[in-house]
């Protein structure tokens, strides 16, 4: 009827999507067919240059256009080199405008491995690189989103690069932390910014505690508390004040698992000194096989091992 507008078939939206999909397709084809027919060891084409921005744009995770791409810069830095009056300014002039393509890769699609390698590379040729710029950029990413491990990578390289305080770092891993708890890349990142030691443990173990208390059901905290349980440095009084807090916390959450895993953990170390805590240690496996049964292989293996433990033990 006339003014009514016509609602498409889901065939005839299919038909379409797969049109356009075709279109884009060709145009790549094309794209790519002229890129790397010009590819050359001493010099670039321009138009060429200028293709494989559009398509990166469109799909950052090309390798093959972002090595191009490094070929390119590595032309311009030997034209550079040539040059002593203005060779390192038409560089940097370059190498700027590959950063801001990387930034731009980067917000159609943050977690692009392409994207973050390139301007790390980029970065490491530029003559005058910002690095206080590229802590300010991972700030911002992991504010969008601090689940973001490629991010969380980059920092670190940054961090090994240049060289920042260890307190500042700290403070940040602690930021964000306090922001979401359940978050693996942050604490992994902690892990690899110190050693534990007799400076640090309990304030990790402080720190760590908290977040397992806070939502028992979240792995992340747990596999950093496995982590810090595992140092030789803390005391036998620290575990046995854990395990008691722990009986305490199943008495609320009678169904994580992970309440009863920890317990393991530090049986597993609290019966180096007494032997009741290996006996306490199997009952803690079987009780695992019940409430986990997805992985009761797994525990039955653990406790046929803490078994023949315990009788040695007794």
């Amino acid at each position: 009827m006339h003014g009514r507008l016509k609602v498409k078939s889901t065939e005839e939206q299919k038909a379409e999507k797969r049109k356009e999909q075709q279109r884009k397709l060709q145009a790549y084809r094309i794209g790519m067919k002229k890129i790397l027919s010009t590819r050359n060891d001493d010099s670039y084409d321009p138009e060429s240059l200028a293709i494989s921005t559009q398509l990166l744009c469109v799909n950052p995770d090309i390798y093959t256009l972002w090595n191009y791409r490094k070929e390119v810069a590595l032309i311009k830095k030997k034209r550079s080199d040539e040059n002593e009056l203005e060779g390192e300014d038409l560089l940097g002039t370059f190498l700027d405008k590959e950063i801001a393509l990387t930034e731009q890769c980067l917000i159609a699609n943050p977690k692009s491995y392409g994207s973050w390698h390139h301007r790390y590379w980029v970065l490491m040729i530029h003559p005058k690189p910002d690095w206080e710029k590229e802590f300010n950029l991972c700030t911002k990413y992991l504010n969008y989103d601090d689940r973001n491990f490629h991010c969380w990578d980059y920092r670190r390289l940054l961090v090994n690069k240049i060289g920042i305080t260890l307190p500042a770092e700290i403070k940040f891993s602690t930021e964000r932390l306090n922001n979401n708890f359940s978050n693996y890349s942050s604490w992994h990142y902690r892990s690899t910014l110190r050693s534990l030691d007799d400076s640090c443990i309990e304030h990790e173990l402080d720190l760590v505690q908290s977040a397992v208390f806070t939502d028992p059901a979240d792995s992340s905290a747990w596999f950093y508390l496995r982590w810090v349980l595992s140092h030789p440095t803390l005391s036998n009084e620290k575990r046995q004040e854990l395990l008691e807090a722990f009986e305490q916390l199943q008495e609320l959450e009678p169904d994580c698992k992970w309440i009863l895993l920890g317990k393991c953990w530090l049986t597993g170390s609290l019966m180096m000194s007494d032997s009741k805590y290996a006996d306490e240690r199997v009952q803690f496996y079987k009780d695992l096989i019940k409430l986990d049964s997805m992985r009761k292989g797994q525990y039955k293996d653990y406790l046929s091992i803490a078994e023949m433990v315990a009788v040695t033990q007794r």
